[in-house]
């Protein structure tokens, strides 16, 4: 009888447990700053001297310049918890590819959604995370223009998360150009 009583028990106190248990987002968005680049890619130089489309910050999680694509708009966002950079997230319109870094071995990871279209209406969407892993910087790289047709000229916006149920927005929309 004691048995069945202390199983009983622990069967309450686990399934109380289960029930007050809810999955916390990784960072309070009070805690978090974050900047932000945006460059209309027309006037990119590749790299040359004094490319207006060359990012540079500290703290960065990889460099950045955009490569030259007539009409395209290209964005850095790099985003910190107090100075540590925890992660990076980077549209580049030309080859539409995405990047998303996570600086920051924690078990958590940002979500970035994608909405794009001709018109700025919702369009088609998708979501973004770079893998966790046990490496001290995780990136994901994605070919946008092939895996989810985006074609030239598209508008694309992309909102930062700090859950993939995107219940937990980070930043505003940006709206930005394929």
């Amino acid at each position: 009888m004691r048995i069945r009583s202390a199983i009983f028990s622990l069967g309450i106190a686990a399934a109380c447990t289960g029930l007050t248990a809810t999955t916390a987002a990784a960072y309070n968005d009070s805690d978090l700053d974050w900047e932000t680049w945006a460059r209309w890619t027309s006037d990119c130089r590749n790299g040359e001297y004094n490319d207006p489309c060359a990012v540079r910050t500290p703290g960065e999680l990889d460099g950045t310049f955009f490569k030259h694509d007539s009409g395209g708009k290209g964005i850095k966002l790099v985003m910190y918890k107090g100075s540590k950079t925890i992660a990076q997230v980077e549209f580049h319109p030309y080859d539409e590819v995405l990047h998303v870094y996570d600086g920051v071995n924690d078990g958590d990871t940002v979500y970035v959604r994608l909405r794009w279209n001709d018109d700025y209406s919702p369009g088609d969407d998708a979501t973004y995370w770079a893998p966790g892993t046990s490496a001290s910087v995780d990136h994901h790289s994605i070919q946008l223009d092939g895996d989810d047709d985006i074609d030239e000229g598209n508008t694309v916006q992309l909102r930062v998360y700090d859950d993939k149920a995107l219940n937990d927005p980070i930043t505003d929309w940006y709206y930005l150009k394929a």
